[in-house]
Order: structure tokens, then sequence, then C-alpha cells
């Protein structure tokens, strides 16, 4: 029986990801559920025995409260879980907003990014320390943001393989599906260099021809903005519009990742500065909060709350049945679970340190590329050369992100500094005011995990 543990019994998640073990593995599997609320771990389990009577299954859910006794001699962990939880992601938000910086989804970069990264990179130390004592073997997938952060903090602290994964990769070939029309994504080939939220297509192809000429034909003197979809959902059905996305193929001539709302934290002209904001009316439980450049839409804690119970609400309707049981998503973490424990190899994203697959970029910072899983664990692809533009424009959060890493690990508030004053977000503000903020930041993070 395969034995994978679950880090974070997460109504969002755990019947996703679950459901896509269902259908990666026909053997039954115990999956181990460790939650600082019980009552999430009890749901998850009353979801996958109702799961268990609607797919024929005879998996094992099984309810931890001691952490190393669900990692104990486990085949695969994953990790969903968020130090804090939504009330310390509300400082998140708010603090930085004083003092210019509007985050539109505060989990990777920027000011928001960099406190949750401090609070959540010793809970992955801790973690990582059990990892190697008691299941040294297993393959260890995060969905946790700040994803590179944390996936860098587990490669850093443990011999376990470990791979960071988000759903970046289905939205960038879903636009280009989107942009020639195909009808899937059958003949699209494409090659990706960047981190978490923020990559690039640096090269493609249609078939066996020249995807970035073709691209050029189709938008001839116009604007990609003239070819792209208005907006389209992710994975979690969030969604983005592409406006941003277009401005910055128009400005650089590449692809990024087209979801506007995560690509401009990492910018500093869209959210920083008192940005102009509109307020519209978009049918959800309160008004949206829209910055008008590039018209992105911003994510506030209300609506994270909403959509929690929104969520909890058709977890109990699973449970009851009167609702379907979700089918299998795109989502790779399952194919990688099995790709690495039956020797199975696959190709797909990956998030992991750098050693060179992409040059230009920091040795040591987690970076995004396809690459290959295997027996072996997840190894990057080597992306071959990045245009130096573009590497100009990502080198200074991949290397806030490693500074933070190596700051929290290393214990040097000066190093985390640096990285917060080197954060294109805090571009324009003084270096006390950067320093007041993250003081206000650590302060609140200590309040929020006492």
């Amino acid at each position: 029986m395969v034995n994978i543990a679950v880090l974070g019994a997460s109504t969002s998640w755990l019947p996703r990801l679950a459901t896509d073990l269902m259908h990666a593995f026909t053997e039954p599997l115990e999956i181990r559920l460790v939650d600082i609320d019980p009552r999430a771990s009890e749901a998850c389990a009353e979801w996958g025995a109702a799961a268990n009577r609607h797919w024929g299954r005879r998996d094992a859910y099984v309810v931890h409260e001691e952490r190393r006794e669900a990692l104990a001699g486990a085949d695969a962990v994953l990790i969903t879980i968020s130090t804090g939880g939504l009330g310390a992601m509300a400082h998140d938000l708010a603090i930085p907003e004083r003092y210019g910086i509007y985050a539109t989804v505060g989990d990777t970069t920027g000011p928001a990014g960099w406190s949750r990264a401090i609070r959540n990179i010793p809970v992955f130390s801790e973690f990582a320390a059990d990892f190697a004592e008691v299941c040294p073997q297993a393959i260890i997938v995060n969905y946790t943001n700040p994803m590179a952060a944390l996936t860098a903090t587990l490669q850093h602290c443990c011999p376990n393989p470990a791979v960071g994964l988000c759903h970046s990769y289905f939205e960038i070939k879903d636009v280009i599906q989107a942009l020639f029309g195909l009808p899937d994504w059958g003949q699209i080939s494409v090659s990706i260099a960047g981190m978490n939220h923020f990559t690039w297509v640096v090269d493609f192809r249609i078939g066996r021809e020249d995807g970035y000429a073709l691209l050029r034909d189709k938008v001839g003197a116009g604007s990609l903005r003239d070819l792209l979809p208005e907006e389209t959902a992710d994975e979690i059905d969030i969604f983005s519009g592409h406006e941003l996305c277009a401005q910055l193929y128009d400005t650089f001539g590449y692809l990024p990742y087209p979801a506007d709302r995560h690509t401009c934290e990492f910018l500093s002209f869209v959210v920083c500065g008192q940005p102009e904001r509109t307020s519209k009316d978009l049918g959800e439980e309160e008004p949206v909060d829209v910055i008008s450049t590039c018209n992105v839409k911003r994510t506030s804690i209300n609506q994270r709350w909403g959509w929690m119970r929104r969520r909890e609400r058709v977890m109990g309707e699973w449970i009851d049945g009167t609702r379907s049981m979700p089918g299998p998503s795109r989502e790779t973490g399952a194919r990688m679970i099995r790709a690495y424990l039956e020797n199975q190899p696959m190709v797909d994203a990956v998030n992991v340190l750098n050693a060179g697959q992409i040059a230009g970029l920091p040795l040591g910072a987690c970076v995004e590329t396809l690459g290959v899983v295997d027996a072996m664990g997840p190894r990057p692809l080597h992306v071959g050369e990045v245009p130096e533009h573009l590497l100009e424009v990502m080198r200074p959060q991949a290397t806030c992100q490693k500074w933070i890493v190596q700051g929290v690990l290393d214990g040097d508030d000066d190093l985390l500094l640096q990285a917060l004053y080197r954060d294109p977000q805090c571009a324009h503000l003084k270096p006390h005011e950067v320093r007041r903020m993250a003081e206000e930041l650590l302060a609140a993070n200590k309040a929020a995990v006492a």
C-alpha cells in the first residue's frame, strides 16, 4: 500500500489532490491527514469515505494528531498549510497598504510575501528535520506559498527529493491554445524560465514551427491585447485578466505567465505608490477593488473568508451526496508521485534550486523550468540562453527570495532587511520607511503565531 502524508487538511486542496491520486494509482492508498485543526482532518476523512463509496475504492483516510507518527515510513508527502491562516495574512496586506503598496494576491513576493515567508520558513525547517529522520526517501510535493521560498527551504534542509508545483504552466498553454485557435495542447511545446508566478516563455513551437514567428505575424502592427481572451480562470476558478500580459509581451517581446494578479506583484508600476483604484460589483459578496493600471483585480481577506465558507459548504455536500464528486484535475502532483515511486519518467514544470538551469539568475534561488521526474526525483532541464532583458526583470526577485530563505535559516536579520530594501515593490520608499514597515510586519507575525 502506498502511504501518503498530507500536512494541512485543506478543503481547497485535499479533494482535488486525493481525487488525482485515486486516478494515478489503481491499488488502495493510505492517506494520512495532519492538521492543527482536528475538525479539518475529520472533515477530510469523512470526504474520503464518501469518495470511496463514489469511486468504489478502498483507500484508508487516517487522522493523525502527531506529525511524526503520520510521516513515519511515508512514501510521499503533500504540503498545503498556511501558518497563521487568513488572520495573519490580513496583516501582510494591510500594513504595506499604509506605505502605498496594494498587493493583488499577497502570497508570493513584495512585503506581503516577505512577511509570509518569514512566518512559514521556520515551520518548513521543522518539517524538513522530520522528513530527514522518519521518511528520508519520501518525495515532498509543496503547494504552499510563497512556494519558491518554501520549496528552497526544504531542499536546503533535508535530503528528500522535493518539488514545488503550481498551475501556471497549464495557464500558459491555455493562452497559447486560445491565441492559435487549437483544439488542445497536442501541437504545443514550450520552454519556460523564471520563478513561481513570474515565468516567461523563452521559446515555443506549434508543431515544428517557430511559435514566436507565428505570433508576431498574427499580432502584426497591433497589440497582443487584440488577440488575447479577456480573462481566463486558473485551476481553482479564480479569474484573471490579461491586459498586463499583453503589455509585457508588447514591451519585452516574450509571453509572461498570463495571470496578471500574480505577475503584477513582481513589478513596481502596477501595485506601488498609491495606485489609482476603482470598486466594481462583479457578483462577489462585496465589491472588488480593481487597480486602474491594467485593470488588475485585488483579492481581499473578506473574499478569501467567503471562498473558505463556500468550500466548506461544498465539502459537506460532497459528503452527504447532494453534490457530484469532483473528477481528476490537471494538477500533476499525483502523477509526479507515481513517476518517482514506480520509475515512470515524466516531463513537467518543476520548481527546484537553480543549479545552472537558468544561467544568469542566482545559483541556489528556487526557479521554475521544465524538468524530468523519475525514481531519482525531480531534475531540471537546462533552458539555454535566456534574453538578457528578461533576466534583468527577474533577477531582483530571485535575489530577494534567496536572501529571505538564507536570512531566516541563518538568523540574519540584516539580510532579511536587505531583501526588503531590494524588493521592487519598495522602490518608491525611503530606507527608514522600509525599516519601519518591516518592524510592523514582524511584530504582527509574532502576535499571529504566538
